[in-house]
This record gives C-alpha cells, structure tokens and sequence, in this order.
C-alpha cells in the first residue's frame, strides 16, 4: 500500500472544500501516478491537468499511467511536452510540461474544462512553473472559482507556502522503504570527480541490487562512463541526461536485464517523480548545475554548485522506490548538514525576460501577481532593456504585436525572435529561413564547436553530430523546411543580432564593448582583428568570455535593425584639454559606430548636460568645501532615512546618479572655476518641498537655543548621532537631552568648560546632573572661582556671564 493512499480520504475532502492545497509526500509515495489516476477513476474532477517540470518525468508518468488504463497515450491519459502533443476527446488527466501550462492559459485564461491544475515537484520552482501559478491564481480568483490547484512535493517549504498562500497542507508521513546513509569524507574537494568511480565500485561490492549516480553534466557523465571500463561482466554502464534521444533515455529506464546489474549515471533529470525497477543503491555527488544569470553581461551561465539538503533528500529517494536502499553522499555529514534547506528559485537567479513578457501578455504588472518570490529592479531594468532591442516591447512598455507573436512561437523568445525575422525575409534573402534552423540547432545541441560560428555551421553541415542532428530534423520539420544544399552564411550576422542584439559588439583594446554596455574578453583561440562582432556563445568567469561569434560590419544591419542605431549629438567637458567635446554621433546601444565635430553651435542646454555628467562622475567632490551645504545634504539624508513617511529619498549616490536637481542651476556656468565655486545649498534644499524643508528645520534644526539664549550649532553624522558643543553654565536649567527626529536620533552634547574645552560628553543629561556633575562641580570652582557652580543645575539660570556679572 503506497503513503499518499493513507491520507487519501483527508485530501480528498481537503481539495473538494478548498480552492487550494499543499500535499507534501515523500519520493515513492505514490502521488505523482497513484494518485492523479485515482482521481481521474474515481470521476471526482472532470479534466485534470498535472504539470511535470521535466520532459523525461512527464513522458513516462503519461506512459505508464496510460499502461495502467491499458491504453496508448493519448487516450484517457493525455501527454503535452515540446514538440509531442498527445490528446483526444477521451482524454481526463493530461501530463504537461511547464511552459505548456504557460501557453493554455494565455490562450485560453479560463482554462476550460479543466477543473484540477496539479502542480507536481513544485519544490523546483522554475521561472515557468512560478509563472503558470500566478496566472492560474488569477483565473481562479477572476474567472474560475470552480477551479482547484493542488501543489505537490516531497520537499516543501510547507510552512512559508501555506502562509502566503493561505491554503492547507496534508502530510503523507514516512517513506516505503527505509534508506541507509553512506557518508564519505573528501581528501580534495577541488577533486572530488576523481573519487566517484571508486565509491561506485565500493557500492556495488558492499550492496545488491543496481545504482543510480548523480553528477552534474554530461562532461562528468562521459568522465565517470570511461572510468568504469572495467566493471565486472555482469555490470551495464547507462547514461541518462535531457538531450539524449528517447530510445537511450528509455533504455536507461528500463529494468536490468535478467542476472544483470545496470549503473544508471544520469543528471538531475532523474531527481523526481522517476521510478528506475531495482535501483536500491543511489551514489550522490551533491553537485548539480544550475543558471547562473549576469545581469551587467546579460548572459546565463551554467555553473557547477552543491545541492540543497531538500534536493538531497529527494534523489536519496529514489533508492527506496521499490525495496529498502541505500545513499551514498560524497563528504562528510557536517558538510551535508551545513547545506542550505532549498535551492535558490530560478526566479532571484535568472533571466526574467521571458516572465516580463508573459506578465505583458497576460494583462499585468510583475507587482500584481501572486509571486512567492519577486525579482530585483535591477532584473526588471535588465529585462525591459532587452524586451525593447528584441521589439517585443515599445518605448512606453508596451507589448508589441511580434512580442504577441514571439510568446505564441513557443521557443525561447530570442530564438523565437530570430525566426520570426528571417521567415519574413526569405523572400528577399532566400535561404536565410534555413541558415536560421541550423543555427538553432547548433547553439541548443550544445556541442564543442570552432569559435567561428561560419567554421562551426559549414563543419556541421558537411559532418553532422548526433545531437546536432537530432536538433535540426526537430526544427527542420517543425519549421517545414528542407534540408540546405548550400548554407547562405552571408547572413549570419544578422540571424545572431536577431536573437542577441545586446551582444553586438565593437572591438576596444584587448577585448570587446558589448551593445548592452558590459565588457567582453576573448578565448584564447578566438581571432583578435575584427573591429566588430556579433556574439552567439558566452559565458565563462563572470560570464564575459566569448565563446562564439561572426564578424559584422555595422552597415549591414541597419536595414533590419534601424532601431537600434540612434543619432545623438555628445557634449561632454574633457578635463584633461580644459575644453568641451562637442561631436555627432552614430550608437548602436552603447557602442560608438561614428564620430565627427558637430556642426552645430554649442547651446546651454548641451553645456549643462556636460556639467551633469561631470557631477555624475565625481560627485560632491566636484565642488569647494561647503560645510553649510554639506550639513544641509547629511540633514537631508538622516531626514529620509529616518522618516521615510515624511520625506523622499535623498543620498549622495542618489542625487549622483540622477542628476537632474542641478540642471535648472548650471545654465550660465560657462568654465570649470565657476562650476567649483558654484553653491548648491538652494537647489539642493529645493529637492524637498516648501512644507518638507519647514518640516526639516523642525526635526532636524541646523541650530538649537539653549537656556542661556544662544544659538548653538549643531553637527550631524549619517552614521551616529548628532552633536551639540556648548558651555555647559548655558545649558543650566534644561532638564533633559533634546529631542531629534522624533526622538529616532540620538543628540550627544559636549559640555565645555569657560575656556570651551571638554569636560562631559552625555545623551542623558537629567541623568549627569544627578550623578556625575558633582566631580565636575567640585573641579571647576577651583579652577573658575568667577564662575556660577550651582548645587542643582537642572532648575537654576543659565548663563554665558560670569559670576559677578550676574
């Protein structure tokens, strides 16, 4: 009897009386097969959709669910992956993966009919997966309050789900089989490949039964695959990872033949909802490889890191699917329980375009969906910035038509982009539509290939690799297209802007000057004379390196790019001449394609934009000391900080980067001298509003009357209090530290002898006058006899006389 039928009952009463629930079951629990088709039998739901984030997983969840119906796919059980689509009219319970999920609703946001949406593996959180929840809970809350979604996962973070989407979780306790835990220390972690084959060897000789290892990609796959060459006879070495083709995936599935043992060495395609029959022995390397998105270069790299303890437990599991198992973890339990609990969600690591876009489509801000995690601004200025060199959004942020018509492609929205372009252009351009299909295919085979995209197509064309193969039959038949006799690499630069426009770039010393402002280095065999570039493949240390790409020359992409070349006129102060630079310009995002003297006259507003760029580039600095102004802006920024409520933000890196408070000032300023004696108090003091600069002068005076009737000048810090230097017979008769801010900052005050040298420092002066001042009392009327020492301070006259004056 598998878990999830114990709690059977209790969630199914659960979903029937709630629009959502959370179901947490361990690996082998049954809820990803037993229970999806219980439900579809039993007839409690009319359609039911289940999303799978993995091809492999949804491929045969549908296979052998529809096994169990003793049908073909395609029946009762449907099945919805790229490129394989899967249903009927019979069909109940269909098997999707999740950017399909993504598409059904944008084409149909009342999903109709469908009346379960089960979130399988939700633990991974991929972009896709957040994205086709938040606008399912959107249907949900909008159109369909009929509609029920049911997340699942052996590995929730329950608690923090369940409160924020204010939803129920049932548990299904304990696993089928009990696993053991194997812990094996590392010498060398930076060598921690060279020691699987032997633990797999070591497992194999302490256990029955066959393994399942876990490494990161296929280099270490391809690695591990040749170190064990010498197995014993009765030993079969299978390898399993996204690209492979379905028969070799299903070979690595499929149970050992008899009186044989299999060595399954596979990704973590093999994490979750995958039963492989008589796995009993799970080798881990705790590495996996996840994106790992630069936002300055635009690029996702993926990286080797360790997992998390959740995704941990979850490929333990699968050594308990069928009998009690064993986990062998590379390095030691402390290493493994100083993990994290769970793995980053793709959505704070990525590139959030694709989302940005959907978001667009579907009618909403990033703000307004129901998002467990929000991307940064900076993630949002990054992906708005490349949404508009693809023309998928204009320059109000608004959707396009061919942003509409990239989503609806169904690909990668870069790619998607780049075939869009090139099927309108084969008619003036023929042959660019094919040269786009076998473009595609070499950069998602992921094959090692020359750094010259032309060696690369022309070498694949004439000596096809497999993968390589396999992806150009998928597109040339998706495409309908035929095979190319003569690839017209003529036009491969301008396919490679299509799809990555923010990677065009311009050669500047030893590297390159990315479109999207980022820099660029060269691999060691990539050519180092082109003036310009445009860039397919990247990555590397902080994702600069180029990998692969075409030379270009900036001509030929203006027909077809015109937007993103602009014309600007440049003025800009060169501190080394003394003079302004005054020159007309030609950009393509960021790089200058041309230069020349403008022939028009220099105007104020040209002169003052140099001026600002200048502050950008200096800041404060750039101007004499004004200790006034520099008191105004600290006072303004403890202002801001403090009391957020009441006034904006003001820092000195925020009026930095965004310079346009001096603007209205800067006008008549025509040479260096002028700029750096210029007083920016009054434009600075007008970057708050009439009732705020009152407000400020309330909360956070420039100067305080003490008792004795002076003005006493009082000095601010950002960080720490502020202080007030007085004599301390002019504060006689105050009973307490003055207020600032409401009390949210401290007032330090420095009490001075006549001759105004330190004797006290306090926050609490009600506090001195009863202890300390005594010591001070006795000291001074020794040294100043004329002077007023009263024995209760705190009600007696200030002054700033001495004694006999009084």
């Amino acid at each position: 009897m598998l878990p999830v039928e114990d709690i059977y009952q209790s969630l199914l009463t659960t979903i029937k009386n709630n629009p959502m629930a959370l179901l947490q079951a361990p690996p082998g629990a049954g809820k990803s097969t037993w229970l999806p088709l219980t439900l579809m039998r039993e007839g409690h739901f009319k359609h039911i959709v289940m999303l799978e984030p993995r091809r492999l997983a949804a491929r045969n969840i549908a296979q052998y669910l529809a096994s169990q119906q003793n049908e073909k796919v395609g029946e009762s059980v449907g099945l919805r992956i790229r490129g394989e689509s899967k249903v009927s009219p019979a069909t109940r319970l269909e098997i999707v993966t999740e950017g399909m999920l993504t598409r059904m609703l944008q084409n149909d946001p009342e999903l109709s009919g469908v009346d379960l949406l089960i979130f399988d593996e939700f633990h991974e959180r991929s972009i896709a997966a957040d994205t086709a929840l938040a606008f399912a809970l959107e249907t949900q809350a909008a159109l369909r309050d009929d509609l029920t979604i049911l997340l699942m996962s052996a590995t929730l973070d329950g608690e923090r789900y369940s409160e924020f989407f204010d939803c129920p979780i049932i548990s299904s306790e304990g696993r089928s089989y009990p696993i053991d835990e194997v812990y094996i220390p590392l010498k060398d972690e930076s060598r921690w490949l060279d020691d699987i084959p032997a633990i797999i060897k070591q497992a194999l000789n302490e256990q029955a039964g066959s393994a399942l290892v876990f490494l990161p990609g296929q280099r270490e796959i391809l690695r591990v695959q040749q170190a064990l060459s010498d197995l014993a006879d009765q030993c079969e070495v299978f390898t399993l990872f996204g690209e492979q083709n379905k028969a070799e995936q299903q070979a690595a599935i499929a149970p050992a033949t008899k009186g044989k043992r299999k060595v399954v060495l596979t990704t973590n395609v093999a994490e979750t909802s995958l039963t492989i029959e008589g796995i009993r022995i799970v080798i881990d390397s705790g590495k996996r490889r996840a994106a790992s998105f630069n936002l300055k270069t635009g690029v996702t790299e993926l990286i080797t890191q360790n997992i998390s303890r959740s995704s941990a437990v979850q490929r333990a599991g699968r050594a308990g699917r069928i009998e009690p198992g064993v986990v062998y973890r590379l390095g030691s339990k402390q290493t493994f329980e100083r993990r994290n609990n769970h793995d980053a969600p793709d959505i704070l690591t990525s590139d959030i375009s694709q989302l940005l876009l959907e978001a667009k489509q579907w009618g909403a801000s990033l703000e307004e969906l129901s998002l467990l995690d929000v991307p940064s601004k900076q993630q949002i200025k990054q992906a708005t910035a490349l949404l508009k060199m693809l023309e998928a959004i204009d320059e109000n942020d608004k959707l396009t038509p061919l942003g509409s018509q990239m989503l609806s492609f169904g690909a990668d929205i870069r790619l998607s982009h780049m075939l869009i372009k090139a099927q309108k252009l084969q008619v003036t351009m023929p042959g660019i539509y094919e040269l786009a299909a076998y473009l595609i295919a070499l950069l998602e085979s992921r094959i090692t290939m020359p750094a010259d995209l032309n060696l690369a197509l022309h070498s694949q064309h004439t000596k096809p690799h497999p993968v390589f193969k396999q992806q150009l039959n998928y597109w040339l038949s998706r495409l309908q297209l035929k095979a190319a006799f003569e690839l017209k690499t003529q036009y491969l630069a301008l396919l490679v802007a299509f799809a990555f426009p923010d990677r065009l770039a311009k050669k500047r010393g030893n590297g390159y000057l990315l479109a999207n402002g980022a820099g660029a280095d060269l691999s060691e065999e990539f050519w180092h004379n082109d003036d310009y570039i445009a860039i397919a493949s990247m990555g590397g240390h902080k994702g600069s390196r180029v990998f692969a790409g075409v030379a270009f020359v900036p001509s030929e992409l203006e027909d077809e790019l015109g937007h993103l070349f602009t014309s600007q006129t440049r003025c800009e102060y060169d501190e080394k001449t003394g003079r302004f630079i005054h020159q007309d310009e030609v950009k393509l995002g960021a790089i200058t394609v041309s230069s020349q003297p403008s022939k028009q006259p220099l105007d104020k507003a040209q002169r003052t934009q140099a001026w600002l760029n200048l502050f950008s580039k200096h800041g404060f600095q750039l101007f004499n000391e004004q200790t006034d102004n520099e008191q105004l802006l600290t006072r303004m920024s403890l202002a801001s900080t403090l009391l957020p409520e009441s006034f904006p933000t003001i820092n000195r890196d925020e009026l930095r980067a965004h310079s346009q408070w001096l603007a209205p000032y800067l006008s008549d300023i025509k040479n260096l001298e002028q700029l750096k004696k210029f007083n920016y108090g009054e434009a600075l003091k007008n970057c708050f509003d009439w009732q705020q600069q009152s407000a400020l002068n309330e909360l956070l005076p420039l100067r305080l009357t003490v008792p004795s009737g002076s003005n006493v000048r009082i000095t601010y810090q950002l960080d720490g209090p502020a202080k007030l230097s007085v004599r301390m017979q002019e504060v006689y008769g105050m009973t307490s530290t003055p207020l600032l801010a409401q009390g949210k900052l401290p007032l330090l005050m420095e009490l001075l002898s006549p001759a105004k040298r330190p004797l006290q420092l306090t926050q609490d002066l009600a506090n001195f006058w009863q202890t300390s001042y005594r010591d001070v009392q006795k000291e001074m009327k020794g040294r100043y006899p004329k002077h007023f020492w009263p024995d209760n301070p705190a009600t007696s006259q200030a002054t700033n006389k001495v004694k006999s004056k009084m």
